[in-house]
């Protein structure tokens, strides 16, 4: 054998001893799925669907945009337009700004308390092993309760008189508190209650986003010596960004536009304590039958909650990990 002898490249096969031919090339065409060479084919799909959840999402907002700038003076009344005028009372009225600071502190305390509770409970969900797993199913059971429900609830348990709280509290030789006729207690009251509605949608998006975590990164932050707080705040809070974000998207929309905790809990009292800007906007439609004024209050809801989701936006896209 020379020293100038080929050497041969074993031939595939097909699997039935045959030898396989090569696939030609198509002239034009890359081997990429038909999603991959057009990058627009999965929304002209999904395009029916999108424009028919838009214009059902739309359509009762524009049309209550619009019946804000007009006023009728009864219900029988034919409407008259008014442009901004239904602003402009609202912003002279003293008990629209009351209910707008009221709002402020409703919305940032769910905020800040819901935050923390569902990045503890996803904390502790995604260490669980073996029987416990369950646990991250029952998670969900505040989610599936109706708002109202749950405030007949919260009510029960903070009852002043009777309530499962004082009573507990008066076992240990205290007295009891005034939970729901006290204006900061009754603010406290409202608070808690809309976080346990809204906490199980939390916990879930930040354990999914705890679980989505590459372990290496961990990993190597453990080889480099990070303590279990450090590599939380450097390494897992800021891979947690997107999800915490949305979440508190969430939380604001949750809080903005609920009413239903909040009515069947306080119905705004006492002494106008829970007055939120969705209370405000109840009374002023259905109590003093001011339909066009209410819907300048939504519309006003509307633009604080977009406001609050471009600044969630802003502010958790400049927070990642540097490589």
């Amino acid at each position: 054998m020379s020293a100038t002898s080929a050497v041969t490249k074993p031939l595939k096969t097909n699997g039935l001893g045959r030898t396989a031919k090569p696939r030609k090339p198509t002239p034009g065409v890359s081997d990429s799925s038909a999603i991959g060479r057009n990058k627009w084919l999965p929304y002209l799909f999904s395009a029916p669907s999108i424009i028919f959840v838009s214009v059902i999402l739309a359509y009762p907002v524009v049309w209550g945009i619009v019946q804000s700038l007009f006023r009728r003076e009864k219900l029988a009344s034919p409407l008259e337009f008014v442009g901004f005028e239904n602003y402009l009372v609202l912003f002279s009225k003293p008990t629209f700004w009351d209910s707008l600071s009221k709002t402020g502190i409703f919305v940032f305390g769910c905020l800040i308390l819901g935050t923390a509770l569902g990045l503890i409970f996803a904390f502790a969900l995604n260490r669980t092993l073996g029987a416990l797993r369950f646990l991250r199913a029952v998670t969900i059971a505040p989610y599936i309760v109706s708002s109202v429900a749950a405030a007949v609830m919260f009510r029960i348990f903070f009852n002043g008189d009777f309530g499962t709280l004082n009573r507990v509290i008066q076992f240990f030789g205290f007295d009891g508190l005034p939970w729901l006729s006290n204006t900061t207690l009754a603010m406290i009251v409202v608070i808690v209650a809309q976080v346990w509605t809204d906490l199980p949608l939390t916990i879930l998006l930040v354990l999914a986003g705890l679980q989505a975590i590459d372990k290496s990164y961990l990993e190597a932050a453990l080889v480099d010596g990070a303590s279990s707080f450090q590599r939380a705040r450097l390494i897992t809070l800021p891979l947690l960004s997107p999800q915490i974000a949305m979440s508190i998207i969430w939380q604001s929309y949750s809080t903005l536009t609920g009413i239903g905790v909040v009515l069947a809990l306080t119905g705004g009292g006492p002494l106008r304590a829970t007055q939120i800007l969705p209370i405000e906007m109840y009374n002023t439609a259905f109590v003093s039958l001011q339909q066009n004024e209410a819907l300048a209050i939504g519309t006003i809801i509307l633009i604080l909650n977009s406001l609050l989701t471009l600044i969630y936006l802003r502010l958790s896209s400049g927070y990642g990990v540097e490589d």
